[in-house]
């Protein structure tokens, strides 16, 4: 009857004791053996069991993830190796595992339409709005004799039908040239480009032919605006570089970014937006994404041996107290001291303990985070908890007393494991990892019952495939302790000794064994075409301000632009100029000057002074012209503005004292405001130049006339 009572109760008592399932138990170790699909299976019949338990649902889905990735990382290296059919199984599986994951299934309609054309996006058409209505016939005029430039080109339009307006500033000059074969715009190009002037269209039917100066091309010029909303980089990250591929001369761009809205809008000619369009294209990429599988098993074994007989004190005494000679204060009565009875003194001797105690403990600790990070971006991992450590201090009591008084501070410090991981994607599938991992544990407890940490700490960068799984092991830590007491000279005695002594002996073994596996989930898409170079003004979309002229003509027009329109011939003395030499502007208008050099004899340093009417205009930047830019970013120079009196102080140095300047081109660009109505005249002064020598160099300079209307 006693049977059959007790026998429920241990069956009772076994089955409180079983805290998970036997499925659940089953799918830990499939997962820690990589075995996805039978860890899923298994976590599925636990869940199904167990359906409250919320732990088998964490495990079911950690499993999930886990058999997808490993699926989607199977169909990728059978797809390099040109198995399509069991790449495709192995694709759809993993989506069967992870159907709301839109990378897998992305990735798995991409390898299915391989091979099929895909449909070319939406081109945005960056052309000038307006088009001129001219026939597409080609001329047969021939001018053999100088020609004045007016002249030709209204025999053009006249030709075309087509009205064609001239600027104020436009010069006379005599003209040589041959049109024939040529339409209607090749021609007008031909002549702009021989001329240095250029060209815009105002409507269907009228074109006004303009000189290619600075001033001119701001006053003329038409520029269009266009947002980008930006996805995966911030607007203001790329704002300087975008600023800096737009520059171009006499005409910077401009562009305003929405941190809110992630958006930069760009205002520059159309050119200028459709090399914008294919720069944020190409940059605003989302980064790559690894996965990083880390398992940690730390294994900590503690084998104690106390083996012998121990005694409680080690030494012996005798005293003197027999016979009542001893009062109950110790105090001895000398009249009754008797040392020649034995009975009269006592011995004692050591109480001795037989130990013969063994202890054997395993600690295991494992840990298997799945990290997912972004390229470039720190992962960190912590797990543990925070113990209280004392820190105390002493302070005096008084001001100038001794430091008595002691002052208790706890520090909460991190006993665990602290990972920390920074991936780095490589194009060729690798993934470099900086890794730093930290383990602490409490080893015990010291004075006054501080605990003691055990710490191992690793800092290492390694490189690895996609998939590679990396093994640091070794971290072994092995510390033994053996301690014999006993009474002295006996236990020396062989084999008796143990009769007389006690052997304590502690082994401590700790291992750390680390596997790293990481897994490219995603790299940065670069298209095909993306890897090729953006050529820039070659591919003839005419421009706002010179509409119908190609690219390729313009970074000509542009290059005569640079060295001066007025530059002096070689050939010549030392020579500064300015140009142009006589415009107008209109007021609240920006205008630029182009200052040229000409040195026939080598210069070594130079000084001058650029002077103006501050009420009239005022100058807002001095710009390096092509002269300067020639000797590269170790040119010393110096510029040195002063609005309320009109001048201006340019300085420079020869990078190479012995050798010095020499040469012509664009020494400088002058950026002015014209803020007021009248007349000034931009003139050179003080000028001094010296040769390596240290002989002055004698220069020519000239003038410029500006009218503010």
């Amino acid at each position: 009857m006693r049977k059959a009572i007790l026998l429920p109760v241990i069956l009772l008592t076994l089955w409180g004791c079983a805290t998970f399932s036997q499925n659940y138990k089953l799918g830990t170790q499939a997962d820690i053996n990589k075995k996805y699909d039978e860890a899923v299976s298994y976590y599925e019949k636990a869940a199904i069991e167990s359906p409250k338990e919320s732990i088998y649902r964490l495990a079911l889905f950690k499993a999930r993830g886990n058999a997808a990735l490993f699926h989607l990382q199977e169909a990728r290296r059978l797809a390099a190796a040109g198995k399509k059919e069991e790449a495709e199984a192995e694709y759809t599986k993993a989506l069967s595992y992870d159907p709301r994951n839109r990378l897998i299934a992305e990735e798995l309609k991409r390898f299915k339409q391989e091979g099929v054309k895909k449909p070319e996006p939406e081109k945005i058409s960056y052309e000038y709005p307006i088009k001129l209505k001219v026939s597409r016939e080609k001329i047969d005029l021939n001018f053999m004799t100088d020609v004045s430039l007016r002249s030709i080109f209204q025999a053009l339009g006249k030709h075309f039908e087509i009205n064609i307006l001239f600027d104020e500033l436009l010069k006379e000059i005599p003209l040589v040239v041959d049109l024939r074969g040529k339409e209607f715009e090749q021609a007008v190009n031909q002549i702009c480009l021989m001329t240095k002037n250029f060209y815009r269209i105002v409507d269907e039917k009228t074109i006004i032919i303009i000189p290619d100066r600075p001033e001119k091309r701001q006053q003329y010029d038409v520029a269009a605006i266009k947002t980008f909303y930006l996805s995966n980089i911030n607007a203001q990250d790329i704002q300087p570089a975008l600023t800096m591929m737009l520059q171009k001369n006499f005409r910077p761009p401009m562009i305003a970014i929405d941190k809110n809205l992630n958006s930069i809008t760009v205002r520059d000619a159309p050119s200028g937006l459709k090399l914008a369009e294919d720069l944020i294209r190409i940059w605003d990429k989302p980064k790559a994404e690894v996965v990083i599988d880390v398992e940690i098993m730390e294994v900590s074994r503690i084998k104690m041996r106390k083996l012998g007989i121990e005694f409680d004190q080690s030494s012996m005494s005798l005293r003197y107290g027999g016979n009542g000679t001893v009062s109950s204060e110790g105090w001895v009565n000398l009249g009754a001291v008797d040392l020649s009875k034995k009975t009269n003194f006592e011995l004692a001797l050591p109480t001795s303990l037989l130990q013969f105690l063994e202890q054997d403990s395993d600690t295991k600790i494992i840990a298997q985070p799945r990290l997912r990070g972004l390229n470039e971006e720190d992962i960190k991992y912590i797990v543990g908890q925070k113990i209280p450590f004392i820190n105390s201090q002493f302070n005096p009591i008084a001001a100038g007393g001794l430091a008595m008084q002691p002052v208790v501070n706890y520090t909460m410090l991190d006993v665990g494991i602290d990972i920390k991981i920074k991936p780095r994607i490589h194009r060729e599938g690798e993934v470099t990892l900086e890794m730093e991992m930290k383990i602490t544990s409490i080893a015990g407890t010291g004075v006054a019952g501080i605990p003691i940490l055990s710490t191992r700490e690793v800092k290492n960068t390694l490189r690895l495939k996609d998939g590679e799984t990396n093994l640091l092991a070794g971290l072994l830590k092995e510390e033994e302790r053996k301690s014999l007491k006993g009474i002295a000279g006996l236990k020396s005695i062989p084999l008796l000794g143990r009769l007389f002594s006690v052997e304590d002996r502690t082994l401590e073994q700790t291992d750390v064994i680390l596997t790293l596996t990481p897994y490219i989930i995603r790299t940065v898409p670069v298209l095909a075409e993306e890897g090729k170079p953006l050529w820039v003004d070659v591919d003839g979309m005419p421009t706002t301000a010179r509409a119908g002229v190609s690219y390729a003509e313009e970074m000509l027009q542009n290059e005569l632009l640079r060295e001066g329109e007025e530059a002096p011939a070689k050939g010549e003395t030392n020579q500064i100029s300015l140009s142009p030499t006589n415009f107008e502007v209109p007021v609240n208008r920006e205008f630029r000057i182009s200052a040229n050099l000409l040195c026939e004899q080598a210069v070594a340093s130079l000084s001058l002074n650029i002077n103006y009417n501050p009420q009239v205009m005022k100058l807002k930047d001095v710009i390096e012209g092509g002269f300067i830019r020639q000797y590269g970013s170790k040119v010393p120079f110096l510029k040195n503005i002063d609005n309320s009196g009109g001048v201006c102080t340019l300085g420079l140095t020869s990078p190479d004292v012995a050798k010095g300047f020499k040469g012509g081109n664009n020494l400088v660009v002058l950026v002015f405001d014209a803020v007021g109505q009248g007349e000034s005249q931009v003139t050179i002064s003080n000028v001094v130049a010296n040769a390596s020598n240290g002989q002055m160099v004698p220069f020519q300079v000239g003038n410029s006339r500006v009218i503010v209307r």
